[in-house]
């Protein structure tokens, strides 16, 4: 028997009803939910993009698919609108769905590692001081940063924090990284798109800490001297689809770009 497990966004006081009527919708069509995911075939997340990103770190760890039901104000990773709930709860009972695959970057610093389906940052702890950073990819030096940090980021992070700090957007189909330092101290330096085999080796060059984020969630800090290695990870992430918000829509949808 199919399970689903929900994800829920429980800090606001307007989900409960949606949640409810979700419930509602799975039992209906004979999907009952189930409190572990390890018990799951489907991840359904109600929240925003934060809560796919909790909701992706466990379909990751127990190879399901996942997907997100918008009740935030970002929607690029959750999606589906309340408005199209029935409509995907019917897909994934009859099997009228399909998987969008996306690769993760992992990251390891020491004998700490873990995988993110979003981004990696590299960034300062104390806020009146940037840090330096050594940066080689694939094992050549390529510049030493200074800045507030580093983030690498998947196609499908290249929408998240890379894209606050100058990166760009890049379609979530392409297989490969972006680089984007945080606020650097230097007119001439731009993100850089990397190919799928990059070893991104990233080193904190002066005697001031620094700390490891993971789609936006603190790792652990890292001292001076200590090497953080990204890269491509070993696992995949896959996303229920309809196959009704393509990347131009998307895209378009989430940076008010008008109608085409």
């Amino acid at each position: 028997m199919r399970q689903v497990h929900l994800v829920i966004r429980d800090d606001r006081e307007d989900v409960a009803p949606i949640v409810s009527s979700l419930r509602d919708l799975l039992t209906a069509s004979d999907l009952p939910t189930v409190d572990d995911p390890s018990d799951a075939s489907f991840i359904i997340a109600i929240g925003g993009d934060g809560t796919v990103l909790s909701a992706a770190a466990d379909a990751i760890r127990h190879d399901i698919p996942v997907c997100g039901i918008n009740v935030g104000r970002v929607g690029y990773l959750a999606e589906y609108e309340v408005s199209e709930m029935a409509d995907l709860v019917a897909a994934i009972a009859s099997g009228g769905h399909t998987l969008r695959e996306h690769g993760v970057v992992s990251v390891r610093t020491g004998s700490t590692t873990a995988l993110a389906v979003n981004d990696v940052v590299l960034e300062k702890v104390i806020s009146q001081r940037i840090i330096e950073v050594a940066v080689t990819v694939n094992g050549r030096p390529l510049a030493t940063y200074r800045t507030d940090g580093i983030i690498v980021a998947t196609p499908l992070g290249s929408t998240a924090y890379s894209l606050s700090a100058g990166g760009p957007v890049l379609d979530p189909t392409l297989d490969a990284l972006v680089m984007t330092p945080i606020a650097p101290h230097s007119l001439l330096t731009r993100p850089l798109v990397l190919g799928p085999d990059a070893v991104v080796e990233l080193t904190v060059a002066v005697d001031r800490p620094a700390r490891i984020n993971v789609d936006g969630r603190e790792l652990c800090t890292v001292p001076p001297g200590a090497r953080v290695t990204v890269a491509k990870g070993d696992r995949t992430v896959r996303f229920i689809s309809l196959g009704r918000h393509p990347f131009p829509r998307a895209v378009r949808e989430q940076f008010g770009l008008g109608h085409a």
